[in-house]
């Protein structure tokens, strides 16, 4: 285009030039919106979800009960700390885990179950269940409980997709298959990158009873590549003194399960959660 342009006179260059711009402008408030208005249907869909919801978990009963959990581990850097961390604090959390880093890290696996955590399925791959069909689901179901059974000699039923995203059809499979979807009340926001302070703040703004809290051991927006998650790391310390102090006790998915199934609230928070 600048070549063309360079044989026009009389001030038609500037000209084409601005209408150029605004045309871009124009483009650019489009795609904005477009994203807004995505980032707003993805957002209402985690924690609410469109259509039948059975199945699908994303709180516990309205009791000071609180869960902690990770996705898209183990890694070889990041869940170690982890670890250690609610080791040293006194505290259970649940690790969503995919198959094939269970496969490429199986000690780091072993020591999330010997040390008392709770661990589920994120499947093998980290993909979206809602795009494949049934014998894709299958095979990256099987493959990741397979993966955990070879290292650590447990049977998961728990389950959560990656990005929250699960079908009618894939839900319906899930509960077919016996797994319990485990959603989250709470986004720390971390696979953003976002500074430790973000993600206490986001804690301390959204906490409430029976609250179920995601953060990432490992992790990437398009992929689950073993990311850097350095702010995870710092702001696990102050979430779980935060939460301590604010009376909530910490457990895992499997007994915050039970307590649900206790309670006069599960059968509506199981069936619609």
């Amino acid at each position: 285009m600048l070549l063309g342009c360079m044989f026009l006179r009389d001030g038609t260059v500037g000209k084409l030039f601005f209408n150029v711009g605004k045309g871009f402008e124009f483009h650019l408030i489009i795609l904005a919106g477009f994203f807004v208005v995505a980032a707003i249907f993805t957002s209402f869909y985690e924690y609410h979800g469109f259509g039948s919801q059975e199945g699908m978990i994303r709180r516990g009963p309205c009791e000071p009960l609180v869960c902690v959990t990770f996705d898209d581990g183990p890694s070889s850097k990041n869940t170690p700390q982890i670890l250690d961390i609610l080791k040293d604090k006194g505290v259970k959390a649940t690790f969503f885990v995919t198959g094939k880093y269970v496969e490429m890290y199986p000690e780091i696996a072993q020591r999330i179950v010997a040390e008392g955590h709770d661990i589920g399925n994120h499947t093998y791959n980290h993909k979206d269940l809602a795009i494949f069909n049934r014998k894709v689901i299958l095979s990256e179901l099987r493959k990741t409980d397979e993966a955990i059974w070879e290292a650590t000699g447990i049977r998961t039923r728990l389950f959560r997709p990656p990005r929250g995203i699960c079908g009618n059809a894939a839900r319906k499979l899930l509960i077919e298959e016996g797994y319990k979807i485990i959603l989250w009340t709470i986004s720390t926001l971390d696979w953003r990158k976002v500074k430790p302070k973000t993600i206490f703040w986001r804690v301390k703004l959204f906490i409430r009873d029976g609250a179920i809290i995601l953060f990432h051991d490992s992790g990437s927006l398009f992929g689950c590549g073993d990311s850097g998650r350095t702010n995870t790391v710092r702001a696990l310390p102050l979430v779980i003194d935060f939460l301590k102090e604010e009376g909530y006790k910490i457990i895992t998915v499997s007994e915050m399960l039970e307590c649900l199934e206790e309670s006069e609230q599960g059968k509506s928070v199981l069936g619609e959660a």
